[in-house]
Parts: structure tokens; C-alpha cells; sequence
């Protein structure tokens, strides 16, 4: 007799991998007999649903696991993905920063402090820890005579005779001597030093880290104490427990871990967002590690002996089962069995491929069992249906546990506009109501509210004084009603008791097109939009596209639509916005007859079409005349600044946006009022004749300033007493102060220097600045209202006029900008642009352009003009334009000469894109001009490059101080993340209540509300209304106006389905003009029928990978850094390089980083 040993001699453990990712690797344990037999277990098959062999093939069908359970991905460790991390460093709250003391020098020296704000963007704030093995006297468990250390590093760039180079400085241990060796001490101020790392010993747990000193004496370690880093310790046991706390500091850190094995399965729910095409993902939509069935197979044939190991190598595959599928496979969580989870529809049980032989089907089918049963309803229709004998796990089944809210059915704030449900109501059929019909029952209809929730609720009304339409479309009323007040309450609605029983019948009613289309109908009287006339800049009537019933209008730079309006109260505008970029500014004015007063829609509202310059008169000589000029500098107007019929000498210019008044200061000291279609309209006389000296005019969104010499007198605000500032506020025409003690003689001590002022968000500060080489614009404002200021190099000697830039108020060496000007050069003007670029004029005809840091860009050098005198002057300001619909940012140079003056229009680059000259033309001084094309106002005032911004300016009718102030309410909302295609949006304006609000694509966007009804008799819209262009007074275009047949036309969009109603509209209505062109969809109910078994057929099998993924490679976009250096560019990628191999997954490569 034969005899076998049952050993590993003679069966061979079986390794199984995966043939079409060697990466998936199947979780297993090893088995070990005392009889010498030891095998591999695998966690698929831990109790099986079923096993078949056939064809010379296994079949498995797990039990319900998630997938991280039975398989893993094969990563290899590398010490790459630990050793090195980078990261901010914060303690209570507070963020670490560190700061170069001296740029100049070979190394400079830093010092670290906190501080509550933290600069993402800025690399002062992040720290590289690198954690290494160092040698150590006394012996380590893992490797002898090493043990693991960390080292904390910054990067700062210094300036050498050679150029800026980046070094290295590391954290310090405070001692003599440099890197490991150093001797520590204690009760000091951490020191950064470039000598070479100090290897700290460590302690590093869920984000918290702590630094020890790296001789024997642990308790010496690095502290936050008093907002900086420093090192101290105690002997003192009780001592050094008090203080351990300052010792952990917090920190981010990815690492490639065990966990980055799994391999996630998730349940994701989609949740709407104000993109289209995007979603809203979060921890209540997403259900992690959800369990599956598996089907695994391997033929026999595949097994492959390995000699050298001494085991069977096995190929198997392996893809999920749809579980999540209902029976007609559509994907929602049906399952009505509380003790499974909602997302379990399908359980699978066996495997049907045929008996335990060498043959079987042909193809394998799995049976599985499942509890409902599908059920579609289709929208504009009623939907008949009776109940089968059994709903089990019920006996009856409430609308509100009945799943459907989540399943697409409609909600509303009405029966009508909302999905419902109708019960057959007979005595032959088995059900819970009465047949009392006193209230009377409507229907169960699913009501919702703003916020999205949803409820079912049973609508009723009294037949004595409503009717069944009546009360299908009253809005919602939750109410409990006792049987007296029902005898007045015409409808109301309580929490639905219908229930669906078994055997009974139903009507399911899904709201659709149709009914949208009806109520538009319906809505036909308030729609004052209808009668908008559609024509291209010449007056032509066009024809437009139909998109289901609403017109598409095709916005090609000439065509716009026009509309007579007539509104009084509130009302509400809608429509569809089609665009292929958002990113970047589409057009002006979208929407409205916003001028001076009214509403409109801008996508932009950063643009200054024209340019004012004061000029002689060529036929008198009188220095009285306000040029007008298009942005291709064609003169399209004039105006003459007359006192009564005695011209008046233009001392200077203030300007508000383009849409609003401007301030003309006289040399009489009167300030002259004119509207936007230049029209004289006031006048400001409390200066009038008193010999003044002025230094400066500023107007802000309420008040417009004057300041008097001397400007060392003022302080930073306005003061009452004496205040050498006069204010006037057009809201209340209120003039302060009243009695002013004006310097009637320029003061010897502020010769060389002014005053200017500057009111930013109607606080007023006056700054001392150059008064010999600068010609208006000596002061300019980041986004962070940053002043940058020309001031005199040497003040007390006016002898020199040498002067520099300097950044903020303090006056040390470090605020100076000493970088990119050569230091001999004289500074005429500044300007700051929105991309945060420093914009300096110098030496009357150079123009340099620097970035944030002071740095230069580049630079050009400009023609003297013939005839050119050093005290003409020279002038700089910003044109933001659309040219064939493409938004243009330019450098305006103004160049006087002895016969005239010349505008240049630059691009950033410095390229002369056009120039003209003005010849026999006298230009005057611009020293009390801030800015000719409004530029400088619209910075100040928060105007944006591409931002969907909508502005109401109302007036009330009637006032008892007989003034009539216009106010001013504006809504904001950043388009720049919105999917390209159309997007909805809706604004409702209620003068009555006192809000207007924003939609876009059915979601609240913003809110602002003014005082109700102040305004309820203004007409708002009164002036007419263009959709695509920018209107002016009088129902003419801007375009007309400026002589540009076609000027801010809007270009490459479309826009479809506008309405314009005299009322505001509700949330649900809002949702109803939004879902109209939305495709229809049907609601699929999956009602409860009690467990059935089901046969599903495996045709083909697709390879097991992520399915969303085309290829293994990514790239990494980082947008709206603002960042133009490209050294700096340079420098980003090379650091979130190598952050990303500590996290980016062994399988995954990165292709690219683009930062724009």
C-alpha cells in the first residue's frame, strides 16, 4: 500500500494573483498543521454563497464583504514617501513665520515669531522636516548604533553680488558649534542658522510633533513662549510638566501608509451644485467601504509550478456584483429591509452554470433575491396603479417612508406645480379613510421649502368656500385645523397619513414640461419681458432661435435686445447665459438701464470707456474745456465750464464710474456737478471765492473732499475743529465743516510737499507727498489698500528734489522700493493694476512695471516729444476696455508738449498699441486729477475683472428735507468656477421688503436687503431696458454714444429664455423656469413586493480597473495664484513635486504641473 504524507512536499500552498493588475493583490493568512501542512487562506473565500467547477473552471460567489477586505493593492514601502514632509508649524491657533532681517548680505539672518494670519501662498509659513538616522552611542533596535532624528529647514531667497540665490536655513539648538554637534543652551530664542542641520530627537503622533534637544538631556526641548520659538528645560521634574505643553506643536504630514492599500469602495450620492456638470460630495452623501458579492473564477490551466519557491502560482479574477442595482438596474437606495443597509437592493445567492462537470452553459447565471419592484412615472402624465397582495416587510407603507421624494419626484409650493398622489377611494377596496367629506380630501403632494428639504403632506379644503382648482394652487399652509376652523379655512395641509396598502388603486401624478409651460401662461400678465424687440446696432429687427418655447437670442457683437419698461414696485428677470469660458470677462452690461439710477447686470464692472481731459478753449484761449474721448482717443464731446456766461479756469477732476456724476473744481473754488450725459446739474458753492489753496479733490461713494494746504497739519482722519478738509456729502447735501480757517498763502514749511486724500470705503486719510515731480497720480492703493507714495528723498532741503517710492506709512530703509529703478531716477506717477503689478512712471517718458515683491518686470524707455520741457507734463493712467468682445487691460501715457499733448495706449508688455497726437491743443494740469478714466475710483471701490455683479440705485419719490438721495445696493457672485455651456439666473427685487436676491442655476446666491419700502414708488426700470448692450438715458446705446457702433455689444454668448415680470417670484418658481430646459426624466419607484428570486446572465466580463480613469497619469492645475515670475513658478512646481511622491499613489504618475 501506497503511502502519502500530507505535507508541503506533496500539496503545494496556492498563491493567487490577479493577471491583469499585478498590483491587486488578494488579503490572505497562512494556515499551519501540526502535521507538517501549511497552506494559504483567502478572505473571498470565507464562507462562500456558492462554488462551482466547470469547464475546468472554479467559480466562487462571495458573501458580502467590502472590497478592502478581501483584496489590497501590492504597495512597496519607500523610505522617499516618509523620510521628508512639509508643512505649516501652528500652536494655539497661531502660525509660525519667519522673517529675513538683511536681504543684501551673503546669508542673512532670521527671526520666527507667530502670528494669527497665515499666507498659504507665502513659503514663510512652510517648514521642511526631514527625518533621518543618525549614529547615536548607544544602540538602536532596528539598526545598531543609529537612531531616528529630525531636521526642520526653510528656504529664503538672498541678494548676492552674483544675483538672488535661494539658502537653506535649519532650525538650531541654540549652541556653539554647527549641526549635530552643537553644544545646546537653554532659555533662549530659537536660532536659524545655514551652517547645516541640527538633528533634533522627536516625538511625532496624529499631527502633533515635539523637539528635543539631541544631546542626553531630553528635557531640553523647543517651545512656543511668547509668541516665538524657543529652547529651554528643567531638571526640576514638576517644572518641566508645566511646561510641556508650549513643547507640541501642530502639523500636517502625508505619508504613504497601509491605509493607501485599500482599495475604497464607496456609495456616492450626487448632490446638485451651482455647476451644472458638478457636484456637491460630503460625509452625508458618501457611504464608505460598502459591502458587495464577488464572482471570482480561475481555470485549471492556469496554475504554474514554481520550483525555486516551492509553490503553485494561480491567476484569478474577480469584478463586484450589482448589488446596488434595483430590478430593472437603475441605482438608488430602495431597500425597504431595515436590517440591511438602504443602498442593498440585490443579494446574490447561487451560482446556476450547470452540474460539477467537466462541461455546464454556456453562459453563468446568478440568481439573486430582491424585495421591490420598479414602477415608472412619467412626467406631464397621470401614472395608474394598483399595489400587488403583498408589500411585505409592510402591511401598510406611509407616503413619507415610501422612498419617492429621493427618486426624482417634484417638489413644490403648491398641489399644483408639485408631484402628488390620488387614492381610489371605494368601499370594495381595503383602506384607512372615512367618508366623511366634510373638510374635503385632495390629494397628498411632496412640499418643499428654499433649504431643500422636503415633506408629504395631505391637502384639504372646505367646499362651502373654495373649489377643487382653488385649492390645487394655493401655495402651502401647514396647519393643524380643528372642526370649527374648518369651516372658514378655505385649504390647508397637515402631515400625510396616506398610505399605500395592499390590492388598492393609485394615481401618481409627475410634474414636467407641460405644466412648466402652463404656468409661464399663466404668469403671461406679469411677463412685461415679452414684448422685447430683438435687432442688431443699425436698427434692423433679427430673427432668433426657439428653444422649446423661449426665444434664444445669438449674441455676435451686433445684435441686442431692447425694451420699453414701465415698472413701478417690485419685479424679477430671468434667464439662460450661455458662455464657453467663464473665466474670462464675457461683456459689460448684460442686463438693465443702469445709469445714474436703475438696475443692471454686469459680468464685469471693471471697465472705463471714456477718458476727460481738461483742455483751452482753441477759439477763446480759456482754460475752461472738457475734452470727451473714446478709448480709440476719437473726441465724441465737449463742455465748457461757464459761470453764468464767464468762463471759469479747471483746476481739476474728479471721477466716479461711468454711470454716475463728476466734479469739476473751478479756479473760483466752486465745484461744478455734472450728470453722465454731461449735463450741468449742480453746483457747490461753499468755497466760493475764498482763496483757498488746495491740494487735492477726492471724491468716494458718498462724499466728495477738498484738502488745504499746509498737509502737515492734518492728521490721518478728518478732525472737526479747524479741520483743514472740507467735506460734502451728496446724500444729504450736508457740507462739514461749516467754518473753515483756510491758508490763503502757500506755507514755506511744506514747499515740496502736499497733502492727498484718499477715501476708501468712506474713511478718509490724508499722506504727505512729492509736490515737485508728480502730475496727479503720486499715491495708489493695493487690494489690500496699501498705500504706495512718491515722497521727497530729502524734505528738509529743498534744493533737492531727488524722491523715491515707498510702501506703506512707515518711512525705514525696508519699506522703500529700492529694486527696479535706477536710484537717480525721478518718480512722476504710480499706479497699481489688478493684478497687484506696481506701474511707475519716471524721468517724465519711462515706465517701469514691478511685481508684489518690488521686483522689476520689465521696463521702456519712451521718445521725448520735440519741444518737450521737463515741467510738462507727463501722465499715467489704466484703460480696461472689450475689443471684439475680448476683455483688454492697457497703460494710458499722457505726454504734453509745447503744441499739444499725446496719448499712448500700452499693453502690458510695453508694446505701443496705438498713439495720437494733439496738436494746437493746450492741456492743463492734472495735479487735482487722480485718474481721466475713472480708473483709480473703480479700484478703490471693489470693481473686479469678472465677477456677475448686479447693482439696483433707487431714489425714494417723495422727501420732507427736499432731498433725494439715490441709494445704492449691490450683489456679487464669482462665475469664474462655472461649468462652460448655460447657466440659469434669476434675481428678484422687492422695493416693498426691502431685498433683491440672486439665483444661479436654482441655488440662493446672495441677499442684500435696504429699507422696505422707501422705494415703492420709483420707477426703476422707467429709462427702457437693452439686454446684451449697455444703455444710457434716453434709450440710446453707450455704444451710439461713444461713436463705437459696436462698443460693448456683448460677444460669443447666447442667451435664451428671458423673462421680465412685474412681481418677484418664489423659490419653486424660480425652480420651474430653471427645470424647463432641463431634460425630462422619470420618477422609478421601487415598491416593496416581499423577497423574489431573479436570474441575472453574465454575456461578458471587462477588465477590473477604475472606470473614470483613462490613464495612470495627472496633472495638477493650480489657478488664480496671480503669480507672472516665472522663477517663482519654477520654484512651486519643484516643491509640490516633491510633496506629491509622498502621497501620490505607486501606480500613478504625475504629468505635468501648470500654474496659470
Amino acid at each position: 500500500m501506497r503511502v502519502i504524507e500530507i505535507d508541503n512536499s506533496s500539496i503545494l500552498p496556492v498563491d493567487y494573483s490577479h493577471v491583469h493588475d499585478s498590483k491587486i493583490k488578494y488579503k490572505r493568512y497562512r494556515e499551519n498543521f501540526a502535521f507538517g501542512l501549511s497552506v494559504n487562506q483567502y478572505y473571498f473565500d470565507e464562507v462562500p454563497k456558492d462554488k462551482k467547477t466547470n469547464f475546468n473552471t472554479q467559480y466562487t460567489l462571495t458573501n458580502l464583504y467590502p472590497l478592502s477586505s478581501i483584496i489590497e493593492l501590492s504597495t512597496p514601502y519607500t523610505t522617499q514617501a516618509v523620510s521628508s514632509f512639509s508643512s505649516t508649524i501652528k500652536q494655539d491657533g497661531k502660525y509660525l513665520k519667519t522673517t529675513i532681517l538683511n536681504t543684501s548680505v551673503s546669508a542673512g539672518s532670521l527671526t520666527s515669531s507667530f502670528v494669527s494670519e497665515l499666507c498659504s501662498l507665502s513659503s514663510r509659513y512652510v517648514y521642511t522636516f526631514n527625518v533621518s538616522s543618525v549614529s547615536a552611542d548607544h544602540k538602536s533596535e532596528l539598526v545598531p548604533g543609529m537612531e531616528d532624528r529630525i531636521s526642520v529647514s526653510t528656504e529664503y531667497e538672498v541678494l548676492k553680488p552674483t544675483g538672488a540665490k535661494f539658502i537653506t536655513y535649519y532650525l538650531s539648538s541654540g549652541g556653539v558649534g554647527a549641526g549635530a554637534g552643537q553644544v545646546p543652551i537653554t532659555d533662549c530664542q530659537a536660532v536659524w542658522t545655514s551652517a547645516g542641520p541640527t538633528w533634533f530627537k522627536y516625538t511625532l503622533n496624529d499631527g502633533r510633533i515635539s523637539l528635543l534637544s539631541p544631546d542626553d538631556n531630553s528635557r531640553i526641548g523647543v517651545h512656543g513662549n511668547d509668541l516665538q520659538l524657543s529652547l529651554s528645560g528643567s531638571s526640576n521634574y514638576t517644572t518641566y510638566l508645566s511646561a510641556l505643553s508650549t513643547t507640541f506643536f501642530e502639523v500636517t504630514r502625508h505619508e504613504l501608509t497601509k491605509d493607501q492599500k485599500n482599495i475604497p469602495n464607496n456609495y456616492t450620492k450626487y448632490v446638485s451644485a451651482y455647476n451644472l456638470d458638478t457636484v456637491d460630495l460630503n460625509t452625508t452623501t458618501v457611504t464608505e467601504h460598502i459591502s458587495n458579492n464577488y464572482f471570482l473564477f480561475s481555470n485549471n490551466y492556469n496554475f504554474l509550478h514554481r520550483n525555486e519557491e516551492n509553490k503553485l502560482k494561480a491567476h484569478l479574477d474577480i469584478f463586484p456584483l450589482k448589488n446596488q442595482a434595483t430590478l430593472h438596474e437603475y441605482y438608488a437606495e430602495n431597500n425597504h429591509f431595515n436590517a440591511e443597509p438602504g443602498y442593498l437592493n440585490r443579494i446574490y445567492e447561487k451560482i446556476n452554470a450547470g452540474t460539477h462537470q467537466q462541461g455546464g452553459y454556456d453562459k453563468i447565471n446568478l440568481s439573486y433575491n430582491i424585495g421591490t419592484y420598479d414602477l415608472e412615472f412619467k412626467p406631464n402624465k397621470l401614472t395608474y396603479f394598483t399595489t400587488p397582495n403583498s408589500i411585505a416587510p409592510y402591511t401598510k407603507l406611509n407616503i413619507a417612508d415610501s422612498k419617492i421624494e429621493n427618486l426624482g419626484a417634484v417638489p413644490g409650493d403648491n398641489p399644483l406645480m408639485s408631484d402628488k398622489v390620488f387614492k381610489r377611494r371605494e368601499k370594495v377596496k381595503n383602506n384607512s379613510y372615512s367618508d366623511n367629506t366634510d373638510p374635503v380630501y385632495l390629494c397628498s403632494w411632496l412640499s418643499g421649502s428654499s433649504d431643500g428639504t422636503t415633506k408629504w403632506v395631505d391637502r384639504y379644503y372646505n367646499p362651502l368656500v373654495s373649489n377643487f382648482v382653488t385649492a390645487l394652487t394655493g401655495t402651502s399652509y401647514y396647519k393643524v385645523v380643528t372642526g370649527a376652523g374648518a369651516q372658514t379655512t378655505e385649504t390647508f395641509d397637515v402631515s400625510s397619513s396616506l398610505t399605500f396598502e395592499p390590492n388598492n388603486d393609485y394615481i401618481y401624478y409627475h410634474v414636467g414640461h407641460q405644466d412648466y409651460e402652463n404656468l409661464f401662461i399663466a404668469y403671461s400678465k406679469y411677463n412685461i419681458g415679452k414684448d422685447i424687440e430683438y435687432i442688431n446696432f443699425k436698427g434692423v429687427p433679427i430673427t432668433v432661435n426657439k428653444v422649446n418655447n423661449d426665444d434664444e437670442l445669438i449674441l455676435n457683437g451686433e445684435n441686442f435686445g431692447r425694451l420699453k419698461t414701465d415698472v413701478t414696485g417690485d419685479f424679477s428677470v430671468g434667464f439662460w447665459l450661455h458662455n464657453n469660458d467663464y473665466t474670462q470677462p464675457l461683456g459689460y452690461q448684460i442686463f438693465g438701464n443702469y445709469f445714474e439710477e436703475g438696475f443692471g447686470i454686469f459680468n464685469t464692472d471693471l471697465v472705463t470707456p471714456n477718458i476727460i481731459l481738461p483742455t483751452a478753449n482753441p477759439l477763446t484761449g480759456h482754460l475752461n474745456r472738457l475734452l470727451f474721448l473714446n478709448n480709440d482717443f476719437e473726441v465724441y464731446d465737449e463742455v465748457l465750464v461757464l459761470e453764468g456766461n464767464e468762463p471759469v479756469t479747471i483746476k481739476g477732476i474728479a471721477r466716479k464710474d461711468n454711470f454716475s456724476e463728476f466734479y469739476v473744481l473751478g479756479a473760483n473754488n466752486i465745484i461744478y456737478v455734472y450728470n453722465s450725459n454731461n449735463n450741468l446739474i449742480s453746483k457747490i458753492e461753499d468755497l466760493k471765492d475764498s482763496n483757498a489753496i488746495i491740494e487735492d479733490l477726492e471724491v468716494g461713494e458718498e462724499a466728495v473732499h477738498v484738502l488745504f494746504n499746509p498737509a502737515h497739519q492734518k492728521r490721518r482722519f478728518i478732525w472737526i475743529p479747524k479741520s483743514l478738509c472740507s467735506t460734502y456729502n451728496f446724500k444729504n447735501n450736508v457740507v462739514r465743516p461749516k467754518n473753515t480757517n483756510f491758508t490763503t498763502v502757500l506755507s514755506s514749511e511744506t514747499k515740496g510737499i502736499k497733502g492727498k486724500i484718499l477715501d476708501v470705503n468712506n474713511e478718509i486719510t490724508v499722506y504727505e507727498v512729492d509736490d515737485y515731480n508728480g502730475f496727479g497720480n503720486e499715491i495708489a492703493l493695493d487690494k489690500n489698500n496699501t498705500p504706495y507714495i512718491i515722497k521727497q528723498d530729502f524734505p528738509n532741503n529743498k534744493s533737492i528734489i531727488k524722491n523715491y517710492l515707498q510702501k506703506g506709512l512707515r518711512s525705514d530703509q525696508n519699506e522703500k522700493v529700492i529694486s527696479g529703478l535706477d536710484k537717480d531716477s525721478v518718480i512722476n506717477g504710480v499706479l497699481v493694476d489688478d493684478i497687484e503689478q506696481l506701474i511707475v512712471l519716471h524721468d517724465n517718458n519711462i515706465i517701469s512695471i514691478l511685481d508684489t515683491d518690488r521686483k522689476l518686470i520689465r521696463t521702456r524707455q519712451f521718445c521725448n516729444l520735440d519741444n518737450a520741457i521737463k515741467i510738462h507734463t507727463s501722465y499715467i493712467d489704466i484703460i480696461c476696455d472689450f475689443e471684439e468682445g475680448v476683455y483688454k487691460k492697457y497703460i494710458l501715457l499722457i505726454q504734453e508738449f509745447n503744441d499739444g499733448f499725446r496719448l499712448t495706449k500700452l499693453n502690458n508688455n510695453l508694446k505701443i498699441i496705438s498713439s495720437k497726437k494733439f496738436h494746437g491743443e493746450d492741456l492743463l494740469d492734472l495735479k487735482l486729477t487722480k485718474s481721466v478714466t475713472s480708473y483709480s475710483y473703480l479700484k478703490k471701490t471693489g470693481a473686479e475683472k469678472n465677477r456677475f455683479k448686479i447693482f439696483l440705485k433707487t431714489k425714494p419719490k417723495f422727501s420732507s428735507s427736499g432731498v433725494i438721495p439715490r441709494d445704492k445696493t449691490t450683489l456679487s457672485f464669482d462665475v469664474k468656477d462655472l461649468t462652460p455651456g448655460y447657466n440659469h439666473f434669476f434675481v428678484n427685487v422687492s422695493v416693498r421688503h426691502g431685498y433683491m436676491e440672486l439665483f444661479v442655476n436654482g441655488r440662493k446666491a446672495g441677499r442684500q436687503i435696504f429699507r422696505a419700502g422707501k422705494y415703492v414708488h420709483d420707477n426703476i426700470l422707467g429709462t427702457g431696458s437693452y439686454l446684451g448692450a449697455v444703455s444710457t438715458p434716453f434709450y440710446l446705446t453707450l455704444a451710439n454714444r461713444l461713436l463705437q457702433p459696436t462698443k460693448y455689444f456683448i460677444n460669443n454668448a447666447k442667451i435664451k429664455g428671458f423673462k421680465l415680470y412685474n412681481k418677484t417670484m418664489s423659490y419653486y418658481d424660480i425652480q420651474a423656469h430653471l427645470k424647463y430646459h432641463y431634460p425630462e426624466k422619470n420618477v422609478i419607484w421601487s415598491y416593496p413586493i416581499g423577497q423574489r428570486t431573479y436570474v441575472e446572465t453574465i454575456d461578458k466580463l471587462t477588465k477590473f480597473n477604475y472606470p473614470e480613469k483613462i490613464s495612470n497619469k495627472y496633472r495638477v492645475e493650480i489657478k488664480n495664484t496671480g503669480i507672472e515670475d516665472n522663477k517663482l513658478k519654477e520654484k512651486i512646481k519643484e516643491r509640490v513635486t516633491l510633496e506629491l511622491k509622498k502621497i501620490t499613489p505607486y501606480y500613478d504618475e504625475l504629468e505635468n504641473i501648470i500654474i496659470d
